[in-house]
């Protein structure tokens, strides 16, 4: 357990970055955030508001670490969720909910997570549709990004993180980014004269898609998703993972229908289009998102037999050659505890991928004081 006088600087405050102050404030340490975009804003630069979110682990048999994250989020989620259940007077609520989540896939494998969550069970492969070789079902965690993010907030600040709302100058080193970050700080106290300023034990860079330019870290890049939101909440999760039987230019590689718990809409999507950085959403994207959609949730259709389409929208998920990168570098001195580059899987890594973080961080104070 950290001592309560060690100081960590969060840089970010997306999913990963919320997550991981709270980990990190379990731990006895005391956390400042420091980011351009909160809870509440809508950038292109700040991903997590613009993600589906739902628990499907995406993690492949050569990534046993990234396997375990999303375990320990999963976990933790349904511990979140009894727990509302059990006490139905709390206030903050999560936005998370169990969901029934159907999966259809062109791949004949068995999902590495079968034995992990609950209820799952096998489709019948006679049962499954021409071009699909395997389906399952299993009680899924579906998110409602606004309030799971607005809970991550306020829980971090309920727990003592002190969250600052600033744009980061731009740096020609990621040394004066982490001092720019350091004088941020030193103006928050100087407001008021009685506090002293913090001696800053660490930083942690949470910076997403923006560590690009940022660290500078030319293996990051932009994985586009566009999804649309309609009217209704559907009667479950369902995910296709494959192309429709005659692709276009624009047939989208995966479709999944998302119901929102607590607002009576559902995410459609979607799209990875690797590298693209088109903020814009794709009016042809969008007609053919609608166009598999229903077939799988013809309960959200009018009487016109179409979606009541309430927006648009594009994300960028933080994708990085070789995945994500948590671990500890020195620069010049000044520790940092890297955490980006979860790509899409950032809510359902989340738990997992901070509390390394803290494990990292713990080793590296307990190694130095003992050196």
């Amino acid at each position: 357990m950290a001592s309560n006088n060690k100081v960590v600087v969060v840089i970010g405050a997306g999913v990963t970055g919320l997550q991981t102050s709270i980990s990190l404030l379990g731990a006895g340490y005391q956390v400042f955030v420091i980011a351009k975009h909160i809870p509440g804003d809508k950038s292109i630069e700040y991903t997590s508001p613009w993600a589906g979110a739902h628990w499907r682990s995406h993690a492949p048999a050569s990534d046993p670490e990234q396997q375990e994250w999303d375990v320990e989020t999963y976990t933790h989620w349904l511990e979140v969720i009894e727990q509302e259940r059990t006490d139905p007077g709390q206030t903050l609520l999560s936005g998370l909910a169990l969901r029934k989540s159907t999966f259809f896939s062109s791949s004949p494998e068995d999902p590495w997570f079968s034995s992990i969550v609950l209820d799952y069970e096998q489709i019948p492969k006679s049962s499954l549709k021409d071009g699909f070789h395997q389906g399952h079902t299993y009680t899924s965690v579906m998110v409602n990004v606004p309030m799971y993010l607005h809970y991550l907030l306020e829980t971090a600040k309920s727990k003592g993180a002190t969250v600052i709302n600033a744009a980061l100058p731009e740096c020609s080193t990621f040394l004066e980014t982490l001092k720019s970050s350091a004088e941020i700080i030193k103006t928050h106290f100087n407001k008021d004269e009685s506090a002293g300023v913090p001696h800053i034990s660490a930083f942690v860079n949470a910076t997403g898609i923006s560590a690009l330019k940022l660290v500078p870290d030319p293996n990051v890049y932009p994985v586009r998703g566009q999804t649309v939101t309609v009217a209704g909440e559907a009667n479950g999760i369902t995910t296709i993972d494959s192309l429709p039987k005659n692709p276009t230019k624009t047939s989208t590689p995966i479709m999944y229908i998302l119901p929102r718990p607590h607002s009576n809409t559902t995410i459609l999507g979607g799209t990875k289009q690797t590298g693209d950085w088109t903020s814009e959403p794709d009016p042809k994207t969008t007609e053919e998102i609608l166009r598999r959609a229903k077939e799988w949730a013809p309960e959200l259709l009018n009487e016109k037999g179409e979606f009541e389409v309430l927006s648009e929208q594009v994300g960028l998920r933080p994708g990085r050659k070789g995945g994500a990168r948590i671990e500890i570098e020195e620069v010049e001195g000044t520790v940092v505890c890297h955490a980006y580059g979860h790509a899409g899987a950032g809510y359902q890594n989340s738990v997992g991928s901070a509390n390394k973080v803290v494990r990292l961080l713990e080793e590296y104070f307990e190694k130095s004081k003992s050196g």
